[in-house]
């Protein structure tokens, strides 16, 4: 069960580049159908074949449209859901007209072929949902009647399962290529030691303009004691009161914190709210962290900056970041001075 989960947890990661990486392939989708479905239109036209003729206009400016949301306005998720619409709708028109039983249904066998990879995992996996239950009721139940004259009783009773068989191997296949490849990026973008994020992945979080919101607030979060704690029992002591920040962090914040480990003992929180909140939450973390009990620690002491978008308006997702350092370095002196330690023996 723990890796069914952990699989799940890979799966529905949000990685920085999934909007640049889903805008590209509804651009592409979006041309590579306005052409085949052209062409389709014509010989439809030259055929005399009135739906196959609605279908393909329906898909030509469907997919033109589409195409401007995702690569001129930007709308990515709006041309996703869209796209998908468009395609279920058409294909789900296809078995039902019948006509021809190795053009009208087979189209059918497509949808596990690109909907996961194409479409993303909730959008997939529901498209393949509807059209196996669409197929099953389609052929398997009374329901079959209607159809009965536009295909031949072996084909009606073979086709549900060339369509499941179909439906688990390409879906198997798109989940595994997705995992794989959300392994591959959560290596790039993880801190192997805390499981928080990594500086990359907080650097280029803080570049991308969907950040930039009127309540965006940024926290630098930094270990006391740390040089004193690795002097006196060890660097596995060291180690513990590093590893337990995130920790802290999801318990004052939610399970779902953006926490990002910038180097050594230092950490940076991306979050948006009211800035007495978040230093609510933050003063939560410092609570959790002094009645920490672990293995070789009794006790963690942490200092903290945060810098909002309300007190800082003209300053950069950066600048903001640079301001909350600042910050904690103040506080993380006034810890020492209040202790009577020398700063630099942190």
């Amino acid at each position: 069960m723990k890796r069914i989960l952990d699989m799940i947890s890979v799966l529905t990661m949000k990685i920085n580049d999934d909007s640049k990486r889903q805008r590209h392939k509804n651009i592409a989708m979006s041309v590579i159908v306005c052409i085949s479905a052209g062409i389709m239109l014509v010989m439809n036209i030259i055929k005399h074949s009135t739906l196959m003729t609605i279908t393909s206009i329906i898909l030509v400016t469907g997919f033109a449209f589409t195409g401007i949301l995702a690569g001129v306005l930007k709308k990515i998720r709006a041309s996703t859901i869209i796209m998908a619409l468009l395609l279920t709708g058409v294909f789900t028109v296809f078995p039902i007209s019948g006509g021809n039983e190795g053009f009208a249904v087979l189209w059918v066998l497509l949808i596990p072929l690109f909907s996961i990879s194409l479409f993303g995992l909730s959008i997939g996996v529901g498209m393949n949902l509807y059209f196996t239950i669409l197929v099953l009721v389609l052929f398997y139940s009374p329901l079959s009647s209607n159809i009965a004259d536009l295909y031949t009783d072996n084909f009606i009773h073979r086709f549900p399962i060339l369509f499941i068989a179909d439906s688990v191997t390409a879906q198997y296949m798109a989940l595994s290529t997705e995992y794989y490849y959300k392994v591959t990026r959560r290596q790039v973008y993880m801190d192997d030691m805390t499981g928080a994020f990594n500086r990359k992945y907080f650097i280029e979080l803080l570049e991308d303009p969907k950040v930039v919101k009127e309540d965006l607030c940024i926290s630098v979060i930094d270990v006391n004691g740390l040089k004193g704690t690795n002097d006196t029992l060890g660097h596995a002591a060291g180690d513990e009161m590093i590893c337990s920040v995130p920790e802290f962090a999801r318990k004052a914040f939610g399970k779902d914190v953006t926490i990002a480990r910038m180097g050594g003992d230092e950490f940076a929180i991306l979050t948006y709210g009211k800035k007495d909140k978040v230093a609510d939450k933050i003063k939560k973390m410092k609570e959790y962290a002094e009645k920490h009990k672990g293995e070789l620690i009794n006790e963690v002491f942490i200092s903290a900056g945060t810098a909002c978008r309300a007190d800082f308006g003209s300053l950069t997702p950066e600048g903001l970041y640079q301001a909350a350092d600042k910050f904690m370095y103040e506080d993380k002196t006034a810890f020492y001075k209040q202790r009577g330690h020398d700063r630099r023996h942190r």
